[in-house]
């Protein structure tokens, strides 16, 4: 009898922790689901419902879900996406497991709290990558299909570091941790050792998704409002800009052989639905001093107020095969203008071949190009 009234205790307590509440679903859009740990079956979501510790969220198409954290931390949920939640041992930190799709959120900062703003209030955790938050507003993509994930920090600054680790923390307090700020974009694979180093993208881009709050596809803004946060984009732009040249930072990518940190090209798009970035041609042509950036060409294709990029016609972007022939286009593309934009992404998806010397000793714009065909 002892015994089955302790087994009984040991039960109760493992539901009682397993259901314990850690926010809740203040708005939705769409078709949106949760499953509850220790449910068979996931149910329609609904707003103002609790969420507990170790639910699973999934979007569908279109679809849009906002959770509320207890200590406020705010977590958009965008198309076609699924996080888990949970918190570290003694959950004083919140724990987002990212599997699939696009999350925005937003970190309160402690001010009051001296001791609250060097640590982290929440971990992001997907197969390729940690990210520590503190007080911020940022956007991470995962794409589960060549594993990519990608960081784009609006406000504050987020840390992010490969690794498949549960120890986060640890993680994120190494030397391999890359501290990305605002305006800028990281991104990892497993194709490549480290973080990339942070660059700034396309400033129409950064502008749409920093507006694109709950990542809706026609999202109703004016052109008055875009216009003026476009502005404000340019000048922290210009800002960060004078930062690098004094470092000695060039718009143009760079690749550490010996420590194996690439950076990519600045002014490039993400693509939302493959993470895959995009980098605009090295061409002087292209090349915005002020900005410290070159800019996307009609040949690469190009990216809309709202912040979605769009390929060049009569191509797509697939996440595991890189720029195709659109099969449902009748425009024949020359498989050379292919080739050449596959080999500017080809690193995020293919295992990089091993450099040449010629690759290495040269200068030219083409020498990392040269490093990620596939041999």
């Amino acid at each position: 009898m002892k015994y089955l009234v302790l087994i009984t205790l040991l039960l109760s307590s493992h539901a009682l922790l397993a259901n314990q509440v850690i926010g809740s679903i203040t708005k939705l859009r769409g078709d949106v689901s949760i499953l509850e740990l220790g449910h068979r079956e996931a149910k329609k979501a609904e707003v103002g419902q609790t969420v507990s510790k170790e639910a699973s969220i999934l979007t569908a198409d279109k679809s849009f879900a906002q959770i509320i954290l207890l200590d406020k931390t705010q977590i958009n949920l965008g198309p076609n996406s699924k996080i888990v939640l949970d918190q570290t041992a003694g959950g004083k930190v919140g724990v987002v497991g990212l599997l699939k799709g696009m999350l925005r959120t937003e970190v309160i900062k402690e001010s009051e709290n001296k001791d609250a703003n060097n640590k982290d209030k929440l971990y992001i955790k997907t197969r390729t990558a940690a990210l520590g938050i503190r007080g911020t507003d940022f956007q991470t993509n995962y794409n589960p299909e060549n594993k990519i994930t990608n960081l784009i920090t609006f406000r504050g600054k987020v840390a992010m570091v490969k690794t498949q680790s549960d120890n986060m923390a640890e993680a994120l307090n190494s030397a391999k941790a890359v501290m990305v700020e605002s305006g800028k974009f990281a991104a990892i694979s497993e194709n490549l050792k480290n973080v990339t180093e942070p660059v700034k993208i396309s400033p129409v881009q950064f502008t749409g998704l920093k507006l694109n709050t709950e990542m809706n596809e026609e999202p109703k803004i004016s052109k008055e409002v875009f216009q003026a946060e476009l502005k404000k984009t340019v000048e922290q732009y210009t800002e960060l800009s004078k930062k690098e040249i004094e470092n000695q930072s060039s718009a143009g990518h760079e690749y550490d052989v010996k420590n194996q940190i690439f950076k990519p090209t600045a002014g490039g798009v993400v693509d939302l639905s493959s993470g895959i970035y995009v980098p605009p041609a090295m061409d002087k042509a292209n090349l915005n001093k002020e900005l410290n950036i070159y800019e996307l060409t009609a040949a690469k294709g190009e990216v809309t107020e709202s912040g979605v990029y769009i390929p060049p016609k009569g191509i797509i972007l697939d996440a595991k095969k890189g720029f195709i022939a659109d099969p449902q286009s009748t425009k024949s593309e020359a498989g050379v203008e292919l080739v050449k934009l596959n080999n500017d992404i080809s690193g995020q998806i293919v295992k990089p071949a091993k450099p040449n010397r010629q690759d290495l000793g040269t200068k030219v714009e083409d020498a990392y190009e040269k490093y990620f065909i596939k041999e």
